[in-house]
């Protein structure tokens, strides 16, 4: 059989289709590789180009903002320092003219500046928009951008207390290279601010502290004597800065642990060791605080004043400083400012008041943490905390001491007689120290004149002394003398307290007289020792801090670095680091340790 065969149609080994055959230009052109990257290469260069025009136009974006914000930024920083609101925002409007950048500052709006006595707060808002240049390919004809910038200054007022060692070890040189190093830091802080803007009390301690009458007169005290103005504190006081002026405090009992004469504590010289050293509490102007000044001049006079005696509690020290900054003393302030201390004559001839605290003075001390206040203190001291002398709390106070005085009108000896018999009669003042006897009587004369003795009875015998005069004479001889003078001059008696009396005698003048150890025994051994003084200053310092705006400055003067005294006083300061804000301070360097400081608080102030 004879099979015929048909050819399929399809390409053949070759790829050709026998029936639709391809012209061979073409063919090439469908199997030719070379150049195939071509279209993918335009594509990539567009891309590129589009993103290049972007990096170009937000890169011009961003220098023009950051101009602008270049410029929101000197501009509101310098008109913070305007002074007013109107020179504030004339401040800012000139920057930006001198910038050639005028036209994109935003208006001012409600709250952009804020102007006060010490602070300043400016805000300003500006914004631009630029044309494209390469963008443009992708629809995007223009780019905006904006900025904001708050400026706020504070400059806060400066309230600083220097509470200063003024205990017998500071005499001589240390005293003397103490006085102009502290009237150079006075200067200092007052010359760099402005007037009123910084308030500078200075506390002077050694046994204690001696607030001023105005002071003492201003708390609440439970007051026994006219001799001194010390108040007694007790440890719990110690655990804030705060003397509180509605809670009754007790006074210092003023005597001093030596002394043997009567009537006046201070009858030896300041420096020789005897009863005018041991004082309670010192009386003496120079010793006193010197509270709230704005005068330079007040200040370097209380610094030039200063004398040393008596020994270091600057436990004390640094609680009436902290007293002086808590604001609950505001009530004191305002007692003080109505306290007027002399007159000034003006050029006109009219005269001005002087009050003790300038009346000006508004908001003193301020309030705790307020950013318009920085409060300081500088604490110096030269040694170690020493014992303190007190009678207990219940001892030999109160009423009833030995000590009487007689009140009389002041009489001449005329002459005596024989109660037995008149006629016996021995005129002279020789006889005068006869008339104690019980059967001598004596005859005075008046001269118009009154005056005062003193008879202190000894409690074994009830013998009386008198302590102005001298002699002694039996309980019923000093009563029959009384009922002479009474019957006579019609005069009084008077029995003191015992804090009455210990103002006119130490508890060793008593000894001596009477024989009885009992008061000198009860002072000397209940004292307040370097240890309780060491814990109540550890309590202070911790208390003052606690407030985040006081600040310590500590200086150990002539006390060498390693010494436990001299650590006791580094750990009371806002840092213990050697010169953040303790200073170990000598006799050559003593103006360094007070100049840095000064530059530290002119620092703090521009930054708080």
């Amino acid at each position: 059989m004879r099979v015929k065969c048909k050819k399929r149609s399809g390409p053949d080994a070759n790829g050709h289709n026998g029936q639709n055959p391809m012209p061979a230009w073409a063919e090439r052109f469908v199997h030719e590789e070379d150049g195939t990257v071509t279209v993918l290469a335009f594509f990539i260069f567009v891309t590129f180009l589009l993103m290049g025009g972007l990096g170009i136009d937000t890169m011009r974006q961003e220098m023009m903002r950051s101009q602008l914000q270049a410029t929101l930024d000197r501009a509101v920083l310098a008109g913070a320092t305007a002074g007013s609101k109107e020179g504030a925002r004339a401040v800012v409007e000139d920057y930006f003219a001198k910038a050639g950048m005028s036209a994109y500052l935003e208006a001012e709006q409600e709250g952009d500046i804020e102007v006060s006595l010490n602070s300043a707060k400016v805000s300003a808002n500006a914004s631009m928009t630029i044309d494209t240049y390469l963008m443009k390919l992708a629809g995007v004809d223009t780019l905006s951008t904006r900025g904001g910038s708050t400026a706020e200054v504070r400059i806060p007022k400066l309230e600083i207390v220097m509470a200063l060692d003024v205990s017998g070890s500071m005499a001589g040189d240390r005293l003397a290279k103490l006085k102009p190093a502290a009237k150079e830091f006075v200067t200092s802080i007052m010359s760099s601010t402005e007037p009123g803007d910084a308030v500078i009390s200075i506390v002077p301690y050694s046994w204690g502290v001696s607030p001023p009458k105005s002071i003492f007169d201003a708390l609440t005290v439970n007051k026994t004597h006219d001799y001194s103005w010390c108040i007694k504190l007790k440890d719990a006081d110690f655990t804030t800065t705060t003397i509180n002026p509605n809670v009754a405090y007790d006074q210092q009992i003023y005597t001093s642990k030596l002394g043997n004469t009567f009537g006046d504590l201070t009858t030896t010289p300041l420096g020789s060791f005897g009863d005018t050293y041991y004082r309670s509490c010192y009386t003496d102007e120079y010793f006193s605080i010197l509270p709230y000044s704005i005068s330079e001049t007040a200040l370097h006079d209380k610094i030039d004043g200063l004398q040393a005696a008596g020994s270091t509690s600057g436990d004390e020290g640094i609680k009436w400083a902290s007293a002086l900054l808590d604001p609950a003393f505001a009530s004191v302030v305002t007692e003080l400012q109505q306290n007027v201390v002399g007159e000034v004559t003006q050029d006109d001839g009219s005269t001005v008041e002087v009050h003790e605290v300038d009346s000006s003075l508004a908001n003193l001390p301020a309030q705790f943490k307020t950013s318009d206040t920085l409060k300081v203190i500088v604490l110096m001291g030269d040694g170690a905390n020493d014992t303190s002398y007190f009678f207990s709390s219940n001892s030999y106070r109160g009423p009833n001491s030995d000590l009487y005085e007689l009140t009389h009108s002041e009489e001449e000896f005329s002459y005596a007689f024989d109660m037995y018999d008149s006629s016996r009669q021995w005129h002279g003042a020789q006889y005068e120290q006869y008339c104690y006897l019980d059967w001598l009587e004596c005859v005075y004369v008046s001269t118009g004149d009154v005056t005062s003795s003193y008879y202190l009875r000894r409690p074994s015998d009830s013998r009386m002394y008198n302590v102005t005069d001298g002699g002694s004479m039996s309980w019923s001889s000093f009563w029959n003398i009384v009922d002479d003078l009474v019957e006579d001059d019609g005069e009084t008696v008077r029995r003191l307290d015992w804090e009455e009396a210990w103002g006119l005698m130490s508890p060793d003048f008593y000894r001596t007289i009477t024989g009885n150890s009992g008061p000198k025994n009860n002072y000397a051994n209940n004292a307040i020792t370097r240890s309780d003084k060491d814990t109540r200053m550890q309590n202070i310092c911790a208390a003052a801090k606690a407030n985040d705006n006081i600040i310590i400055f500590t200086i150990a003067f002539e006390m060498g670095g390693g010494t436990t005294a001299a650590e006791k006083i580094a750990n009371c300061s806002t840092d213990s680091d050697e010169g953040t804000h303790h200073y170990n301070a000598t006799k050559v360097n003593i103006k360094s340790a007070f100049s840095s400081i000064a530059s530290n608080v002119k620092h703090l102030r521009l930054t708080q």
